[in-house]
């Protein structure tokens, strides 16, 4: 029922909140006169039924041309117009300043305020004051020219009671409606705020992630250029400040390019190519980059991926994560530890798990590890770590609908788990191949 009776008023994506206004006093006012004419017939108040009629098809056709044919502005122009003229008839059909014509002037004047464009309130507000003020006094100076219908007491109090009754809900519905609607407004521009707020810290953030962590690289670069300019260096030593330079400007790579995918997913929201994947094949160059690092800091790299192990994922997107998570297990995990990348089958989910022996989140920074808002921390060598892998991992597993979630101890180290839909390593294989065919 309330899905219908919005279908009937109109989706506030093509309808302004006046015209949405409006095809509610329409249909509000035919259902009150369908209510008003047989009260109005069993009173004895002759013309006022057929009068009630003609208002009730008139707003029937205001309301099809602007909900259904856009022409809002037509429509209601052409309602205000009928309007008083319908109710300068029904003051002189229905006993005048006796009746209850002057409580609907009232109303008149209020669903003015509500559905009327702006531009148009110094004409529809001030012509409704003056009709009222015009008919009382044209009553006042002639007596006798509007005689009272009513046949008695009774008839006339049901009228005033059944007139002030509907005037009420109508008044009532109508402000309810405007409150809801600056409610919602106000919700959504609050929303709004706390996201461009959180955007524009996250943008400070980048600025000094930039600012401080590419300035580092450059300047070791620098001198090392310097000294081979100034210098006679052994080849143990060019070998010592080349690896350095190795690690330093891959570090450096891997940042520029998370933050390349975060600014890219911020601006077009990716979408997840999900496609059946079996995790031995789509992680292989994930796995061998792993292992060559791991290598150079002499860590030991075990890799225990099952060949039936599959999932449904972005290649791309899964192949980001799983490699922050590895470079970030190297980053924190000391000369001869221990680090394992493996996949489980569980039940209808596969969780990909990177655990190393490290040293570990400390227990403050946890809440926030897939935020920015975490404080940077240094590697066992140094390695400077910006918390962008994380937050970018974090937001390519929701974009596929995954779960990644983490268990750290300063003891034990950390383990990372991606949960994503598990399929027949078969069907991945299957689909894989269909692709390569297709191109």
């Amino acid at each position: 029922m309330v899905r219908y009776c919005k279908w009937l008023i109109g989706s506030s994506i093509f309808f302004t909140l006046e015209a949405r206004i409006f095809h509610a006093v329409c249909i509000g006012l035919i259902a009150c006169i369908s209510v008003n004419i047989p009260i109005a017939v069993y009173l004895g108040i002759p013309r006022v039924p057929l009068l009630l009629s003609g208002v009730s098809v008139v707003a029937g056709v205001l309301y099809y041309l602007s909900r259904f044919k856009g022409l809002y502005p037509v429509s209601v122009a052409l309602f205000q117009v009928f309007v008083n003229i319908a109710l300068i008839a029904n003051y002189y059909f229905n006993s005048g300043i006796n009746g209850p014509t002057y409580t609907i002037f009232l109303l008149a004047f209020l669903v003015s305020v509500a559905t009327s464009p702006t531009r148009q309130y110094y004409i529809w507000l001030p012509l409704n004051v003056l009709l009222i003020t015009g008919l009382m006094t044209v009553e006042l100076m002639q007596p006798g020219m509007i005689r009272l219908t009513y046949r008695n007491a009774t008839s006339r109090y049901v009228d005033l009671a059944t007139s002030y009754c509907i005037i009420a809900g109508f008044a009532f519905l109508i402000t309810a409606y405007i409150r809801k609607a600056y409610n919602r407004q106000r919700e959504e521009l609050v929303a709004q705020s706390a996201a461009l707020r959180a955007a524009n810290n996250t943008r400070n953030r980048l600025l000094s992630i930039l600012g401080h962590d590419l300035k580092e690289p450059l300047a070791s670069l620098q001198g090392y250029l310097e000294m081979l300019a100034d210098f006679d260096l052994e080849e143990e030593e060019k070998k010592e400040i080349n690896s350095q330079l190795l690690v330093m400007t891959k570090n450096t790579s891997i940042m520029l390019s998370n933050i390349l995918l975060w600014t890219r997913n911020q601006e077009q929201h990716f979408h997840a190519n999900l496609q059946p994947l079996a995790v031995s094949d789509a992680l292989r160059s994930v796995n061998d980059l792993a292992r060559s690092i791991s290598s150079r800091k002499q860590i030991t790299f075990r890799s225990d991926l099952p060949e039936d192990a599959g999932v449904m994922a972005d290649r791309q997107m899964l192949e980001l994560i799983v490699r922050n998570l590895l470079m970030n297990a190297i980053k924190f995990t000391p000369k001869e530890g221990n680090i394992c990348l493996s996949a489980q089958i569980d039940g209808t989910d596969c969780r990909i798990i990177v655990r190393d022996d490290g040293i570990g989140i400390p227990e403050a920074l946890q809440p926030h590890i897939f935020s920015l808002e975490s404080r940077p921390r240094f590697g066992t060598e140094s390695e400077k770590g910006t918390g962008l892998g994380l937050m970018l991992c974090k937001e390519f597993t929701d974009i596929m609908g995954g779960q990644l979630t983490f268990t750290s101890d300063a003891a034990g180290g950390t383990t990372f788990v991606l949960t994503l839909p598990s399929v027949p390593v078969v069907r991945a294989h299957k689909a894989r191949t269909q692709k390569d065919l297709h191109f």
